[in-house]
């Protein structure tokens, strides 16, 4: 029988989600680890290092308490940026500010090390589709961590032929986004920090030699001769150089990925994209999000987009080379089960990118493929790894 090991936010939704899919296939409840417990060493991973062992790292989102112990386990790694420092005692007294942006860079080298630090506990452990072993992880460690760093991940994709936006290189800050723009010849471009989620830090920016404007998730306040940033469900528009400015400076300090606009295909009268999830190389469950602004995340009001008109419109033969291209990005990390894919269609309905890839990209409320949600899928897939793998052993 198999042992799944849950590493979560025991009250996040996607905890009941995947309890729900086991429960599908008979299967016992998964052991759940609160990522809390785990930072703290209140509890260790060790006694999980056993056969038939399935470990799934999930997300450790919507918990100030933890983003916070996350940004002080980063203090002390080391690190070349500009990006702003915080004390593991100072990160410890933030306060909760809904909605600010705190230190995203050294929240990422916290999880990027703690993240290296459980890994070494499962060795010798191996990945789903990796072969034979003690034991598995649905998502590794490692690929985790990388799916997490936007600039890492396209230059992945762009090593391997994977069709992705430009890339403006590295910015250092807003006169030298504005320097390489006009170098480069593209007057629309995405900013986004480098290791943001959920749109979190993701301008839309428009320069020429008459005007500039930023479209954003990111509301400026300023208080007490200090700039804060936010993350705001409201999308916000900034045509003034200054305001501009100061935000870019900000996000460009915590390290950002700056790749070029390029323009969506338009369904049900809106620009749209389409996450993709790929399970064991298959892509399976998607979801049309429609456009309000350059951003589609649904959590800013956007809405599902009809399936069926998508798929309808695209064509099959367009639809098969575009889900090829997302199996071959998600190929790129082959130690993990599965991932999100954020795929953009350019009008002529044929040309495609891939904009981001995701570590946690599998929470698609109500989204079935073949009668199942994502979780019940990924555990189907992880039955038939380990299925395949014991008719090898027994051979």
């Amino acid at each position: 029988m198999l042992n799944f090991i849950l590493i979560a936010n025991p009250e996040n939704r996607r905890v009941g989600f995947f309890q729900q899919a086991l429960t599908y296939f008979n299967l016992p409840p998964a052991t759940v680890v609160d990522y809390a417990d785990l930072i703290s060493c209140k509890q260790t991973l060790e006694q999980f290092n056993a056969p038939n062992t399935i470990i799934r790292f999930d997300s450790p989102e919507k918990n100030f308490d933890i983003d916070r112990a996350i940004i002080a386990a980063g203090f002390n790694v080391s690190d070349n940026g500009q990006h702003q420092r915080i004390s593991p005692g100072e990160a410890m007294k933030l306060e909760f500010d809904k909605g600010r942006i705190l230190y995203p860079r050294q929240w990422y080298l916290g999880w990027r090390y703690l993240l290296q630090t459980w890994e070494t506990f499962f060795t010798p452990l191996l990945a789903c589709g990796e072969g034979l072993g003690v034991g598995y992880f649905m998502n590794h460690p490692q690929d985790i961590a990388v799916m997490f760093d936007k600039p890492a991940c396209h230059a992945r994709f762009s090593n391997y032929n994977i069709p992705v936006p430009r890339s403006l290189g590295k910015i250092h800050n807003y006169e030298h986004l504005r320097e390489q723009m006009q170098t480069q010849g593209i007057e629309r471009v995405f900013v986004k920090l480098s290791h943001g989620s959920a749109a979190s830090g993701v301008v839309a920016y428009r320069a020429n030699s008459r005007f500039e404007s930023a479209i954003t998730t990111v509301e400026r306040v300023r208080e007490n001769g200090e700039t804060l940033l936010y993350n705001s469900r409201k999308i916000r528009h900034y045509t003034h150089r200054e305001e501009i400015a100061d935000i870019i400076n900000i996000l460009t300090a915590e390290g950002v990925q700056v790749e070029e606009w390029l323009p969506k295909a338009h369904l049900q009268g809106c620009g749209f994209d389409v996450r993709v999830v790929v399970i064991n190389g298959e892509a399976q469950h998607i979801v049309v999000r429609l456009g309000k602004s350059p951003m589609t995340n649904l959590h800013l009001g956007n809405e599902r987009g009809d399936t069926e008109e998508f798929l309808a419109k695209v064509g099959a033969e367009n639809w098969e080379m575009m889900k090829r291209t997302c199996e071959q990005a998600a190929s790129l990390f082959p130690h993990s089960l599965y991932c999100g894919v954020d795929l953009l269609i350019l009008p002529d309905w044929k040309t495609h990118a891939i904009l981001e890839i995701n570590a946690f990209g599998d929470l698609l409320p109500g989204i079935l493929w073949n009668g199942m949600d994502t979780y019940t899928s990924e555990v189907k897939a992880i039955l038939k790894i380990t299925a395949e793998a014991q008719r090898i052993y027994d051979l």
